[in-house]
């Protein structure tokens, strides 16, 4: 009898977390066997739980140590690089195969049964958008798969993808599974993706339906299929990879958009815009949603709000928020002072970062200059290295002062995997190398121009001259792009991933991360000085992840990327 790989028996796998969805309904911890479990409609149904939960719930700060975006308070975490061994996404394997077996086995053993003993049809119903979610999950962990680790082969330099395991397979079964090519490995993707559209029949869940209803906000829908797709597309034609066309991914993005804003773009109000937390913001495609916690306000709140002040943004990421009417800070037209640094910029500044002085985060007054409270000395002994904390995310109504009465100590806390400005901008991506700024293929109702422009107008840049002088030269307005997917994408992870597939260059890739030192003056006034703070390394071979080396040297086929072997 073959040794299936049955990673996460009931008994053993189904973790309890405090989440408000309903794939976090867990199968009882009662002895049961395998089989018995496909036997139970409400366990069946529980099965995919596990797979959800393995889908990312919190922005991933620590990857934006790894750029020169951010700095850890404690150290220097992304200097040195990283091997084979260490690198920052090797864990991501384990998590996405590990998925990929769970989801294989719900498909040989979960559909079996009825769904609904008393409602034939309502039970072919759910349990024909269980089956979409299934496909959804498994391609979006194939997707996680060929983001994190695509590259050349180290044997002869072909551009490999993944192993795709589309069933359930026995242990030496998996080991003698090849990479497959990052095209093939692409077109298996969108095969899951496709048949995901074909049974899940609900664009967002809203309502009180029990096939569609709002209680199951947090599943595959087909927003999350679209996302999915769009972002894939986008990497698959990106200079890293040269899979696909521009203008497929163009296409494809815009399809999306069509579908997910009903036939136009949609720019909502600044204020929705800015709260994260909010477990109805429209822009989220896909979120995932816990119950009340201060997690991220306990390490990354600044010391004077009794926080640990671990994320540092650097100084090159504050640059890159332009001034209020859009120009960048160093552009001659720019209304930037230096004197005042953070006065009459892009209001993402003041919603994403700490910085010196007044902030209406609480009514709160930030000292990051020498002797000041957010300083180094001040409440704690090691403080921000750069002269800023982290604020996207966090939230205004926790309250950590001991003993305050001002406020809660906990809030709900919303994280969103695809949001609209990310599908907006994939489209601006692709649309602009396909097309040029204002162009398109003629049937499409908006431009990489017009995108932009909304995205902006959201983030409250309402007289946007830039974008006018922007447009004239595809260079500026590719830039212009890359800069508006960093600050949108700020503390999520994701500007590591698009650096390398961007191949910028490596003397870009190697710029020293930058922070402030601020000095308060007799008259109350403040001088500003910027400073490096951390010089990390970049090799060529960082462009693409290693596969970590444990899972190389147990399998009998898997080939290394060049230059990790």
């Amino acid at each position: 009898m073959k040794k299936y790989i049955i990673l996460f028996l009931v008994i053993t796998s189904i973790i309890s977390y405090s989440c408000s969805n309903e794939f976090d309904q867990i199968i009882p911890a009662e002895d049961r066997s395998f089989e018995d479990v496909f036997l139970d409609i409400d366990r069946t149904r529980s099965f995919l739980g596990p797979a959800y939960r393995g889908v990312r719930g919190a922005p991933w700060i620590g990857l934006d140590y790894y750029t020169t975006n951010a700095v850890n308070v404690d150290g220097d975490q992304g200097v040195p690089g990283y091997t084979a061994e260490s690198s920052p996404v090797g864990g991501e394997w384990n998590t996405a195969l590990t998925n990929i077996f769970k989801i294989n086995e719900y498909f040989k053993y979960g559909f079996n049964i009825k769904y609904d003993a008393l409602n034939e049809e309502l039970g072919e119903e759910l349990k024909g958008r269980l089956k979409g979610e299934a496909y959804g999950l498994r391609g979006y962990y194939k997707w996680l798969l060929l983001k994190n680790f695509a590259g050349p082969s180290a044997a002869d330099g072909t551009m490999l993808g993944i192993p795709i395991i589309d069933e359930l397979l026995s242990i030496e079964e998996v080991n003698n599974i090849p990479r497959s090519t990052y095209l093939e490995s692409y077109n298996s993707i969108k095969k899951d993706l496709d048949s995901a559209y074909k049974y899940v029949d609900v664009l967002r869940y809203q309502g009180n339906g029990d096939i569609d209803g709002i209680n199951l906000t947090g599943r595959v829908s087909r927003e999350v299929i679209w996302a999915i797709r769009a972002r894939l597309d986008l990497f698959a034609a990106s200079s890293a990879y040269q899979q696909i066309s521009w203008e497929q991914a163009a296409q494809t993005a815009y399809n999306a958009i069509i579908q997910v804003d009903g036939g136009g773009l949609k720019g909502n109000g600044l204020e929705e815009f800015g709260n994260f937390n909010d477990t109805k913001n429209i822009d989220h495609l896909w979120r995932r949603t816990f119950a009340r916690n201060a997690n991220l306000e306990k390490a990354h709140f600044p010391p004077s709000m009794f926080g640990r002040g671990e994320a540092n943004p650097s100084q090159n990421l504050v640059n890159a928020f332009p001034d209020s009417n859009g120009y960048p800070i160093n552009h001659p037209n720019s209304i930037y002072n230096g004197i005042s640094p953070y006065e009459n910029r892009d209001g993402r500044l003041e919603r994403f970062i700490f910085y010196n002085g007044e902030n209406d985060f609480r009514d709160t007054n930030i000292e990051v200059f020498e002797g000041g409270k957010d300083a180094n000395g001040g409440f704690r002994k090691r403080a921000t290295r750069t002269g800023y904390y982290m604020k996207k995310y966090l939230s205004s109504n926790i309250d950590l002062t001991p003993q305050s009465t001002s406020g809660s100590n906990v809030d709900f806390k919303t994280y969103a995997i695809f949001d609209r400005a990310g599908l907006y901008l994939d489209f601006a991506e692709a649309a602009v190398e396909a097309y040029g700024v204002n162009g398109s293929d003629g049937s499409m109702a908006f431009t990489a121009k017009d995108v932009i422009g909304t995205i902006r107008l959201r983030a409250g840049i309402t007289n946007d001259l830039y974008l006018d002088i922007a447009d004239d030269f595809q260079n500026t307005f590719r830039d212009l792009i890359r800069n508006e997917r960093r600050i949108e994408f700020a503390f999520e992870g994701e500007y590591f991933y698009d650096v390398r597939r961007w191949k910028l260059p490596l003397e870009e890739l190697n710029t020293s991360t930058m922070g402030v030192n601020v000095i308060k003056q007799e008259n109350g006034s403040f001088t500003y000085e910027e400073k490096e703070v951390e010089s990390k390394v970049f090799l060529e071979r960082m462009y693409y992840n290693p596969l970590p080396r444990h899972e190389v040297l147990t399998s009998n086929v898997l080939i290394q990327n060049a230059g990790w072997e």
